[in-house]
């Protein structure tokens, strides 16, 4: 572990095998996104703390790949491929979850899309806005709206959400992927309010830059210090076990308070990041 990682929180301690294992062994776990990366890692590690873990995405045959090495490893997984940029099929997931496998105890909506692009350069481009939108906020909401009255009918149960950093601070180029995050994250926001009466926990995860396929089209991020994808699985892990309204590193969080004080004071920054990456 490098200096900068360990400054930054870039490498967690995963919780306790016992806790994790006390919060999910023997119960039904649905996790979007699982086919790689973030998502199969949370996966994973669920699965060998006991879950019986369902695995969404889109890609059928890279699921299976998941879910083989997670049964060979002695863990329980399923797989539902669907495409959750569709609101209608996540609603009709997550009705096939209920009827083929039962209400989960947890919900770990990881799927996301990443998308790098300047106002400018999508202003000929809608449907950056509409499959941004659909991937990190209608569709994960449309599979919840129907995984979640069944969890509070059961009176147990906890929605985890993987955000971003992006939530709190805004970047340039990055004005969609962000908007779509904090849509969620403002969404489960209520939610949790609403919930808590009804004994379901709602943790929202901030994640800063995870190594993933996802980043990898922005070249100059593979020098910059990130998650790796087994990390970021810790935090799911202690988001389960924790039960946190927010998680999110210290410096995310110090960030968001100094733009509300004075939404200006990251500006420097930020251009300056944002020209390192374009290699300006």
């Amino acid at each position: 572990m490098t200096l900068a990682e360990h400054l930054l929180g870039l490498r967690p301690a995963a919780p306790s095998a016992g806790r994790l294992r006390a919060r999910v062994d023997g119960r039904l776990v649905v996790v979007t996104g699982a086919s790689r990366g973030v998502g199969a890692e949370t996966a994973a590690r669920l699965a060998l703390a006991g879950a019986r873990v369902v695995l969404l995405a889109r890609g059928n045959e890279a699921l299976d790949t998941v879910a083989r090495g997670i049964r060979r490893r002695g863990g329980s997984a399923e797989v539902l491929p669907v495409d959750l940029s569709d609101p209608d099929a996540a609603a009709a997931a997550g009705t096939q979850i209920l009827d083929r496998w039962g209400t989960p105890a947890v919900v770990v909506s990881n799927a996301g899309m990443s998308l790098r692009r300047t106002l400018l350069d999508s202003r000929d481009r809608p449907q950056d806005v509409a499959r941004t939108i659909a991937v990190n906020y209608t569709g994960p909401v449309a599979l919840l709206r129907r995984l979640v009255p069944a969890m509070v009918a059961a009176g147990t149960g906890h929605v985890v959400s993987v955000a971003s950093t992006s939530v709190d601070i805004p970047a340039p180029g990055w004005s969609l992927y962000g908007a779509s995050k904090t849509a969620m994250d403002a969404w489960l926001r209520a939610v949790a309010l609403e919930l808590e009466p009804s004994g379901i926990a709602v943790t929202s995860i901030r994640l800063p830059l995870v190594h993933t396929a996802m980043s990898a089209p922005t070249a100059a991020y593979a020098a910059v210090p990130a998650m790796r994808p087994v990390d970021a699985a810790k935090y799911a892990a202690r988001a389960i076990v924790e039960r946190p309204r927010v998680l999110a590193p210290w410096w995310s969080r110090l960030a968001g308070i100094a733009l509300a004080v004075d939404p200006r004071a990251l500006d420097p920054a930020l251009r300056g990041w944002d020209r390192m990456i374009d290699g300006r």
